[in-house]
């Protein structure tokens, strides 16, 4: 009889709590277990490649020692393959330097014809002949002065120079014949407009001046003036030097003096004095300026 008893309390048992364990197991521990094989039996995934920002390749167009042309073409082609590289800011740098550096080589197109010095010829006078500007030969021939010598066999630059102003970028480009040849970093700009815009300009006048007076190229300050592009109905482009930080007394360790603020610096298009230097003898009256 006993023994009738406790195999009945197992059916009743199994009867009543067998159904719930079945249930427990098909919802929660069967699916775990195919969950689990399906992700041992699934072939891992495959990392996302890192973007190639084209560094190696950079450096040895840098380190390549080739000609100055052939680097000037392979940085050329990497800028136009790694539009999105972080190094594209270094490398357009890397490129406009090289660019200057070639613009007046013999041979090159820029370097334009050979005129050789006749009596009664001034720097003036051969610019005029030329429609160039006399600071411009000055450059192109790397004279100290401007004085010259009957015979003396000059370059004449072939130039056909623009200028871009990007107010959303802050960057003045320089172009000759439509290619870029250096972007410059203005240090201030007009605000950019809301919606996109673009401006046909050009140069009025470009000025130098010395002590608050305007001075002629060849007078004994020209090299030190400050200098000023004006901009047809637009802002004028100008310079500014950023004042230099003020290290703190190693004996007192003071605080630095206060230093004039950005907004101090003139209004307009602002470059550095040495990059509107640059550019200066580049430009004469009519350049063409695209505003954006």
């Amino acid at each position: 009889m006993r023994t009738f008893k406790i195999l009945t309390l197992l059916i009743l048992g199994f009867a009543v709590f067998g159904p719930a364990a079945y249930f427990g197991y098909a919802l929660f521990v069967k699916p775990s277990r195919v969950e689990r094989a399906d992700r041992q039996s699934r072939p891992a995934a495959t990392p996302t490649p890192t973007p190639d920002t084209g560094e190696a390749e950079l450096k040895k167009i840098g380190s390549s020692g080739n000609d100055p042309t052939v680097t000037r073409e392979a940085l050329t082609a990497w800028i136009s393959s790694h539009p999105s590289s972080p190094l594209l800011g270094d490398a357009k740098r890397s490129l406009g330097t090289l660019n200057m550096s070639l613009l007046f080589q013999p041979g090159t197109p820029s370097a334009g014809t050979n005129y050789t010095v006749v009596k009664g010829d001034s720097l003036a006078r051969i610019a005029s002949k030329f429609h160039s500007n006399p600071e411009l030969l000055q450059k192109a021939n790397s004279l100290p002065g401007t004085a010259l010598s009957i015979g003396q066999v000059l370059i004449v630059p072939s130039l056909d120079i623009s200028l871009i102003l990007d107010r959303g970028t802050k960057t003045l480009t320089l172009l000759d014949k439509g290619s870029p040849l250096r972007e410059y970093p203005l240090l201030s700009a007009p605000p950019a407009p809301k919606t996109p815009s673009e401006t046909k300009s050009k140069v009025l006048d470009k000025i130098a001046t010395f002590g608050g007076k305007r001075i002629a190229f060849g007078d004994k300050s020209y090299g030190t003036a400050e200098r000023l592009i004006l901009v047809s109905q637009a802002p004028s482009i100008t310079s500014w030097t950023p004042p230099a930080p003020v290290e703190p007394s190693s004996a007192t360790n003071a605080p630095t003096a206060p230093q004039p603020s950005p907004a101090q610096m003139p209004g307009g298009y602002v470059l550095t004095p040495a990059d509107l230097a640059e550019i200066f003898p580049l430009v004469s009256r009519n350049t063409p300026v695209t505003i954006h």
